[in-house]
Order: structure tokens, then sequence, then C-alpha cells
């Protein structure tokens, strides 16, 4: 399990352990320099007090005197409790974060998933527009007498059977047709489109590819708690 530690905590313990270190320091100090019964005394007094300032910064932290001697890793639970963030809650709330600013961004403007087969099937259909919007603006240009005019005419008469099919794909029942762009937009997403949720997307898990570079050398199989 990898864990998160606020920097400001970090750099108080830092802090810590280079005040302990100096005690130390300066208890080995007056060690090495005693020489008589009142330097000796001296040290005592000097030891008591450095002990005191290591106790109270022992119990700040929320570890037992007890682990001084036993060194059991389960003392140090309220100190990790307190100070560290599993990786994978920093993570989480990150992500939701994320995704707040979409939903926020996509609000008027909603994301959807359409299917290979519904893509390549609109894209089809595009491009047949296209074509028989060409292949009738040739018609048009043609047309140079009335008897052309009126033969084009007879021929449009009718309904295109192609755009007939294309309204089944689309979703329009049989009596259905393209009335208004509204229609045909909520049809299409009716029939197609299949609304995107950022927050079902997330139950994937953090991490496979899918995050940010926070995460990057986080193993997916770290869940979430």
């Amino acid at each position: 399990m990898k864990y998160v530690i606020d920097s400001k905590v970090y750099e108080n313990h830092i802090n810590d352990e280079v005040h302990l270190y100096g005690l130390l320091h300066q208890l080995a100090f007056l060690a090495g320099k005693a020489k008589d019964e009142k330097d000796l005394d001296n040290l005592a007094e000097t030891a008591k007090l450095y002990g005191e300032i290591a106790e109270e910064k022992f119990s700040a932290w929320r570890i037992p005197g007890r682990y001084l001697v036993f060194g059991d890793r389960k003392d140090l639970a309220e100190l990790k409790a307190a100070e560290l963030t599993p990786l994978t809650a920093v993570l989480k709330e990150h992500d939701a974060k994320i995704r707040e600013k979409q939903r926020a961004a996509t609000a008027d403007d909603p994301a959807y998933i359409i299917s290979g087969g519904a893509f390549r099937m609109l894209v089809g259909d595009l491009f047949d527009l296209l074509a028989q919007y060409s292949f009738l603006r040739n018609r048009v240009l043609e047309v140079k007498t009335e008897r052309q005019l009126a033969r084009l005419q007879k021929n449009l008469s009718g309904e295109n059977p192609c755009i007939r099919r294309m309204y089944r794909r689309w979703g329009f029942a049989e009596d259905q047709g393209v009335t208004c762009y509204d229609i045909l937009e909520a049809t299409l997403r009716r029939r197609h489109l299949t609304p995107y949720d950022p927050e079902e997307a997330a139950e994937d898990g953090i991490g496979c590819g899918r995050c940010c570079a926070l995460c990057g050398d986080h193993s997916c199989e770290d869940d979430y708690d």
C-alpha cells in the first residue's frame, strides 16, 4: 500500500528529527567532556530534560513509549491514520474532481457512446446523401429544355427508396419521416447513442492507462478501499 503525506506534516517531521538529533549530539558531547561529579550531574539533568522533550514529541506523534522497547509496528497505527492518506484515496478524490469538471463542462453538451456499427452506418448514410446530392446537382445542370425538366420532375416525384431505408436504420417507423432537425436528433440519440456516465466509467478502477500522471506507477491491484 502506498501513502501520501502532506508537505507541512513532512517538513514538521524533518524539523523534529533534526531537533532530536541535535539533542542526542549534545548529550554525546557532554558525556565525552564529563570530568567530575558535577559534570555527571549536569549530564543527568540535561538527559532528563531532553528525555521529556522526546516524550512530548512521541506523545504528539501518537507513538506509545512501549514502541521504543518492543518496536511493534502496530503501535504506529495511530500515527499512520493521522498523518498518512492512502494513495488510492487521494487518486479517488482527484478523479472525482476531474469528473465534476467534466460534468460541468458537458452540462449543456452531454457526452454519448456510439457503437462501431452505428457509427459506420451513419457515415455510410452521409456518404450516400452526398452522392445523391452530387448526382441530382449534375442532373439539374444538364437540364436545357422543358422536356428534360419534365422528365427530371417525373423521376423525382416518387419517394426515394434509399431515403426510406435510411429512415428505418435511423430508428423511424414506417409511417414516420424527418420533418425537423429536433425530431431527427432525438430519434438518432434514442436509437443509437448511450449516455456516457463518468461515475460508471470510473468503476473500472484507477490505472489501466485510463488515469492521469498522478498514478503512473500505481498498481491496478491496489484498488480503492
